[in-house]
């Protein structure tokens, strides 16, 4: 009996209050954009859904200033009736500004907080946060914080973009021998677009990269499972197999858009003392559309299509790297891959050995089949 009494005893000491939220006093927090002001003051821009029914819009958008990621959310607490909560948070967009100084005094921030997923998306402003944010052009969408995230999620989805959320960025910041690397959003007459991917040092915005070069980033470094991609090749190569006659001399290429492209890569690093790496990569793909009238099903002409679309994949991918080179990043991991032979102190030591590493790119192709041609 005196046990069951104890037991009782600890239940009701134990037992708490828990605190109650009902969502019709809530704001649910599910985009913030971050740009840095003068004298090192951040401006949030928060956008945010409420469940009243009394409301005109189910979306809200508010500004805040602070000294700190925290301080803007107190902030902005300060002028709206909701309690504002974090807890559905889906996407960070960081200004120009603030990246070319560093983002990392807001990802901790947000790294350490419970209620942030680690599955948030983060992309960069190619000028202010609180210009992308404020954009009112986004087709069908509830809000402007809906369109975007749909808009990175897909193109992830379909292998254009890398995947970038903030447990990505983490892992890449803190691994010795990569850099992260993030999309960038513009402004096209007032609408938000993805045109560069954003090249960071460390947590620091220091170049970009046509979205497009992003598949020569992806050929290298990972491998494609349904990519697609539209070249353009000499046409004085193809001239032969033209079916017509007509006169194509005002145009010095001819377009070929791949899909259904598969590939598989390999890194060696052959030489550490002089920096040397070969890549071996094999793709594969269908021609989905030709811009000129050839005699497609000649093996010859296929056999010339894989050999100069081979060509180009090794050009390409040897301008991307000189980019790389030239900013002192290395969003592919080569550091990592070095660090296996000779392991380096820190990053710092790996970035002044970016600019001496050597490629040897070697690309197989194998068109599989071909669908229209013009």
């Amino acid at each position: 009996m005196k046990k069951l009494i104890c037991i009782l005893c600890v239940l009701v000491l134990l037992t708490g209050c828990v605190e109650r939220k009902y969502i019709e006093r809530l704001g649910i927090i599910t985009v913030i954009g971050y740009d840095l002001l003068e004298e090192g003051f951040l401006e949030g821009t928060l956008i945010f859904f409420q469940f009243d029914p009394n409301a005109n819009s189910v979306s809200q958008i508010i500004t805040s200033r602070a000294n700190s990621a925290k301080g803007i959310r107190q902030d902005a607490n300060l002028k709206s009736s909701k309690q504002l909560v974090s807890g559905q948070l889906r996407l960070a967009v960081f200004g120009s500004k603030l990246a070319e100084k560093g983002i990392m005094r807001v990802t901790d921030t947000l790294a350490r907080d419970a209620a942030v997923s680690d599955l948030l998306y983060m992309t960069i402003a190619e000028e202010d946060a609180k210009a992308i944010l404020s954009s009112n052009k986004m087709e069908d969408a509830a809000d402007i914080g809906n369109y975007l995230n749909s808009m990175i999620r897909k193109n992830i989805r379909n292998e254009v973009l890398p995947y970038s959320t903030l447990h990505q960025f983490q892992h890449d910041y803190y691994d010795l021998g990569r850099d992260p690397i993030l999309p960038m959003l513009n402004l096209e007459d007032g609408k938000p677009v993805l045109r560069h991917l954003a090249l960071m040092q460390d947590d620091r915005l220091v170049g970009k990269l046509p979205v497009k070069k992003g598949f020569y980033l992806k050929l290298i470094e990972s491998r494609f499972e349904a990519g697609h991609l539209e070249v353009g090749l000499p046409r004085e190569k193809f001239k032969q197999y033209f079916k017509s006659n007509r006169n194509h001399e005002e145009i010095d290429q001819m377009f070929v858009t791949f899909d259904e492209i598969n590939s598989k890569s390999k890194i060696k690093l052959t030489s550490p003392d002089s920096l040397h790496f070969n890549l071996d990569i094999t793709l594969e793909g269908r021609i989905l559309e030709i811009s000129d009238d050839l005699k497609i099903q000649d093996p010859k002409l296929v056999k010339l299509l894989e050999k100069e679309f081979a060509s180009l994949i090794e050009d390409e991918i040897e301008s991307v790297l000189e980019v790389f080179k030239e900013n002192q990043v290395d969003p592919i991991g080569l550091g990592q891959i070095y660090n296996t032979h000779r392991p380096l102190k820190e990053k710092g030591e790996w970035r002044k050995m970016l600019p001496d590493i050597t490629f040897d790119a070697n690309v197989k192709t194998r068109i599989v089949r071909h669908g229209i041609i013009k």
